[in-house]
């Protein structure tokens, strides 16, 4: 009977949503070169997500049975830092769901099969909406919820106000990317929103921690300043007091039932009129994106045509544009990547601002250039589409390595120019170090990627540390290590030989250890 009870109708709305929800486990399904592509997490996965599910529960008990319990009046400190704390999950949630929506909407290529069956856009576009709910959802679900489940066992039933306060952000973050989206398929298009939504995500996901940087280095009197002219918003009759509709989340989240109440009502009015009012919209943009997935010669003319066949540059330059190209025309690589460069934004300000703090600013410098040049040389090198090819043209192999080499470097030298110029200016001995650390560091992560990476495709950026541990274990230590020349060199001259020589330690690894590479 339960069997049966739990059936669902094929084609109805909450079939395809069961549907959805289990192809938001499956996108979670290791990849591997030379393996069938497997559905859904592996056993081990599934226990070590249970096990850090159970521990995160240890941890919330350790920390809450000291805690006194919640009162209905929650003290106005603690509702404004929850509420920031909201805040910055929200901007996950906001990120993590343009990405989603990307993915949904232009990159699984079933839309153009659901819209041809019986069932009306409306459902289909609610459905898909949803799902992009669930996915997520479940993950801010499963970290923060053990808050809740400990709460309830402790007797303090106001911390079950979690669960509503989760659903209703992630309701209305979902319905924000959605709307963001589609506004972006209108104006710019549909290959242009692929790349603009995800460097859309990757700032906003990153955009508290650059904000919260920048604010930590504008100095100690224009910090003063600014929370000076701030501070009053939150004062008793100020426009961000206690009392502000601002909190209403917050006040949510310690379980006050007319702000749940209110809360959940705001988002799910926003999830309807997102979904009544832009559906018509959504299947315009899928027969877009279908359209443009079918075109076979492209756009231009004979413009594009001699566009095409123009060969003035040399090979070692034409091998470099075509690698940035590439890269250009990918917005997923293009998010990831930019990820790493905006973190790398707020050394330059400790770098222009401080000069007690160069040493272990500039060796941070150095081993996030390294990481960078390890994640391009990775894209060029081992997810190259076309190796086979490359090795029959008639063309030196080194000269092929070279240029694709180039071409991962040249962007991030040009990208911490200026901070090298200005060390060499501050500090001459000191820039030359940085400059030199830095060189060698790019050039261990590109050696051990070509002695070790493995031939992948680029959707596996993401889990290439999964699926390489190898080469991502000795790119690493080798960042770390010239990382610390600068610290070491500077504060304890004697030992700069021990990362010299885990460096090299690492690079003899990898060679010995390298795989054949058909390039």
């Amino acid at each position: 009977m339960m069997a049966a009870w739990l059936k669902l109708k094929p084609g109805s709305a909450i079939w395809l949503l069961a549907h959805e929800c289990r192809l938001a486990f499956y996108d979670m399904g290791e990849s591997k070169p030379g393996r069938k592509a497997a559905r859904g997490m592996s056993v081990f996965g599934m226990w070590l997500i249970g096990f850090m599910y159970l521990s995160v529960h240890v941890g919330a008990w350790l920390l809450m049975r000291k805690m006194p319990p919640l009162q209905e009046a929650v003290p106005a400190p603690l509702l404004m830092g929850a509420g920031i704390v909201m805040l910055v999950v929200f901007s996950f949630m906001l990120s993590l769901g343009l990405t989603r929506s990307v993915h949904a909407l232009f990159e699984r290529g079933d839309l153009d099969l659901l819209l041809s069956s019986p069932l009306s856009s409306k459902t289909i576009f609610k459905v898909r909406l949803t799902g992009i709910i669930f996915s997520v959802g479940i993950w801010f679900f499963a970290w923060l919820t053990p808050v809740a489940n400990v709460g309830l066992i402790l007797g303090q039933w106001r911390w079950l106000g979690i669960y509503p306060a989760l659903l209703a952000m992630t309701v209305l973050a979902t319905a924000l990317a959605m709307l963001l989206t589609l506004a972006l398929v209108k104006s710019l298009g549909v290959r242009k929103t692929k790349t603009v939504a995800q460097i859309l995500g990757a700032l906003t996901g990153a955009g508290m921690f650059i904000i919260s940087q920048l604010f930590g280095n504008l100095g100690k009197e224009m910090r003063d300043g600014v929370l000076q002219h701030i501070m009053p918003w939150f004062q008793p009759g100020g426009a961000l007091d206690a009392d502000s509709l601002v909190w209403t989340p917050a006040r949510a989240l310690f379980g006050s039932p007319t702000a749940i109440t209110g809360f959940l009502l705001f988002s799910g009015l926003i999830y309807w009129l997102t979904a009544q009012s832009t559906h018509r919209f959504f299947v315009t943009g899928v027969q877009q994106a279908v359209g443009q997935q079918r075109k076979a010669i492209p756009a231009g003319g004979q413009k594009a045509a001699q566009h095409a066949t123009r060969f003035g540059r040399s090979l070692r330059a034409t091998i470099i544009v075509k690698e940035w190209r590439l890269i250009a025309r990918d917005p997923n690589l293009i998010s990831q990547v930019l990820l790493q460069l905006l973190y790398i934004a707020p050394l330059f300000f400790l770098i222009f601002k401080s000069k007690a703090l160069l040493p272990g600013v500039a060796s941070g410098l150095v081993f996030l250039a390294a990481s960078l040049a390890g994640s391009l040389i990775w894209i060029i090198i081992a997810a190259e589409d076309a190796p086979d090819l490359l090795q029959a043209a008639p063309v030196k192999p080194n000269l092929i390595l070279t240029s694709k080499l180039l071409a991962a470097v040249l962007p991030i030298l040009m990208l911490i120019l200026p901070a090298l110029l200005w060390l060499l200016i501050q500090q001459f001995l000191l820039g030359l170090a940085v400059i030199a650390c830095t060189l060698a560091a790019m050039l261990s992560s590109a050696l051990v990627h070509l002695w070790q990476s493995k031939p992948a495709n680029r959707a596996q950026f993401n889990k290439r540390g999964q699926t390489q541990l190898m080469s991502n274990l000795l790119e690493a230590a080798t960042s770390f290590s010239w990382a610390a020349c600068i610290v070491v060199g500077m504060l304890y001259g004697v030992w700069l030989a021990v990362p010299l020589s885990t460096a090299a330690l690492a690079l003899g690894i990898a060679w010995f250890f390298r795989i054949e590479r058909n390039l």
